[in-house]
Parts: C-alpha cells; structure tokens; sequence
C-alpha cells in the first residue's frame, strides 16, 4: 500500500477547506457558563507577532523528533482537567488524548509536534515567544499551532475540539503550556541504538543520488519531524520513517536494496508514482516496527510506472546504506 500522509496532517488539510477564520478566548477549562470576553492573558495569543528569527534549540526538529506527545499530554499541559481514557499515539510525535472540564464538558486533543501544513506568515500573535497561528474551524474546532520554524514552515499543532467550550482560547492555554513543557524537561522516548526516531530524513540521501534521479536543479525540505520532501520540476520524492506493520509482498514487488529485502508497489492511478517501503526495525510486540517508505511521484507526460519504480529504488539503496546498523 502506497505510503499515506501523515495523519495529523490529513486531518488538519480536510478540516481547512471549511476553515471561517481565526479566533482566541478565555480559559474554560473549571467553568461551564456563558461564553464571556476577558482580557487577554500571558500565552493567549494576544500580543505583538515575533517577526526575528526562531532560535530556540529546544523546539528545532533534532530536539522535537524524541519527545513523547502522549507522555507530554499527561502532565502539565493537561493537569487542570480529568482524563477520560488513556492518551494514544496517532505515530511518531502525534497523540490524541480526550478530557474533561469541571462543568462535564469533554475536550478532545490531536497534539502534532512537527505539523508541516502550518503558513508561518498567518500569524496573528505569539505563544510563549513563537508566532502563533490560530484557525478556527467552527464554533466546537479549532487548530492553534506554534511556529518553530520558517524555512521550512513547521510547528507544534494542536487540534481541539470542545462542545461548549471556547476550542480556540483552551486550545492557546493548552499549546502555551505545551512550549513550556517541551522548553523545561520534555518527556522523550528511549530509543534502542539503532532507531530511526532521532534520524533526520533529509541527510538519508546522498547528494549524487539526488541529481542523479531529480537533477542538479532539486531541493530538499522537511516535511515534518521523520519526513524529508525532494523535489524538481514535476517530480518528487518523499522519504518518510515511522512505525508500521511491515509491507505486505502481496501488494507488489519483493525487490533487493542493497541486501535488503523491500517491497516495491506502483501506484493505482494514471500518476507515475511508486513506494517502495522496507522494515527497518522489528517491534516489540505485535509485529510493530520501524517502517521506511520511499514515495516517488512524477506528473511527466513520458514517465511510466515502471520509471517511477526504477526511481524510487535508487532512492531507496542511497536511503538504507545512511542508515544505523542493525
């Protein structure tokens, strides 16, 4: 199966086409009365735009990439409400999580800490120091995000949902408290030597690799925390690490990449595209593990599947010889 969009970002790229604007309230997390217009508190998101650049070691993509967003949700952030459930992981980085307010009104959460779909220059104030961007989905949904990166656009984004409540001003208290958590003593993973979590994707791929397959004119970007974007002219490669289930050989083709066994599967529509994904790193229980997918899509009259397989393969050799060890 062809590698899927994240799914955070699947879920904040469908929720903004109905998007109606922004918005920013109180804290109603120990109420449950009228909506009221309060003065704007520390975090917000009432204050000036930071326009300078973002610095802060602690919220760059290297320092975000271990951090647990489900541990990061049971602490701090949270502390004011009573869980409903457990918190659980949507993948790496990404955790959902549902609460409840002292007037009984639930709160769902979607926490992304590497969320690419965020445009930087729609800031209409700042959390905790970072610019902070706030979209208002409707009168229960709201996606704030703290910007913790301009080239390449990314930041923390949490998505609210709270019938009753005010989505967008819980959701800025809940993100400041968030920033404050991850800048003090972040809860982090304890990845095994030879993990892809802390890898950065976009250093996977040597450089002849790159012009070889895309040419001299192609550029690399993150596309999130374990996600690296290489593009040139209507061709573009995503090389992507996360948990998963291996690949299922029935699905296509069982290929060799450099003394590793991959499966190599061609797209399903007309597009010339291909994934060819690969276990990294056997899990623990239930067949989970570390899963690399290499996804090669080209919009070119002359390219076949075939060449975006090809394609897609040579990436893929580049990828596993960069990787650690197993």
């Amino acid at each position: 199966m062809l590698s899927r969009v994240p799914a955070f970002a699947a879920l904040l790229a469908a929720a903004l086409v109905g998007l109606l604007g922004g918005c920013a309230g109180e804290d109603l997390s120990k109420s449950n009365y009228e909506r009221t217009t309060v003065p704007a508190k520390p975090g917000s998101g009432q204050a000036d735009v930071p326009t300078g650049p973002i610095t802060d070691p602690a919220v760059s993509l290297s320092a975000l990439r271990t951090v647990d967003p489900c541990a990061l949700l049971s602490a701090d952030p949270t502390a004011d409400f009573e869980r409903v459930g457990e918190p659980s992981e949507l993948e790496w980085g990404a955790c959902r999580t549902e609460l409840r307010d002292a007037g009984g009104k639930t709160l769902q959460l979607s926490l992304e800490l590497g969320e690419s779909l965020v445009m930087a220059e729609q800031a209409t104030g700042n959390v905790e120091g970072l610019p902070l961007v706030e979209n208002k989905i409707d009168d229960e949904t709201c996606f704030v995000t703290a910007v913790t990166s301009r080239a390449p656009s990314m930041g923390i984004g949490l998505q609210v949902q709270y019938s009753g409540g005010e989505p967008c001003g819980q959701g800025v208290a809940i993100l400041a408290a968030v920033v404050r958590s991850v800048r003090a003593d972040p809860p982090t993973y304890s990845p095994a030597p030879d993990s892809l979590l802390p890898v950065e994707p976009c250093d996977s791929v040597a450089a002849d690799t790159v012009t070889g397959v895309l040419g001299d004119e192609a550029t690399r970007q993150a596309a999130g925390l374990h996600m690296c974007q290489f593009q040139s002219g209507r061709s573009t490669v995503h090389v992507r690490f996360h948990s998963g289930y291996p690949p299922d050989p029935e699905n296509g083709t069982r290929i060799d990449i450099g003394g590793v066994t991959a499966v190599s599967e061609p797209g399903a529509t007309d597009t010339a595209e291909c994934d060819v994904s690969w276990q990294h790193r056997a899990g623990a229980e239930d067949g989970d593990g570390e899963i690399v997918s290499v996804s090669y899509y080209d919009f070119g009259e002359d390219v076949t599947k075939d060449d975006a397989c090809a394609r897609a393969g040579e990436f893929a050799r580049s990828v596993v010889a960069a990787l650690p060890s197993r």
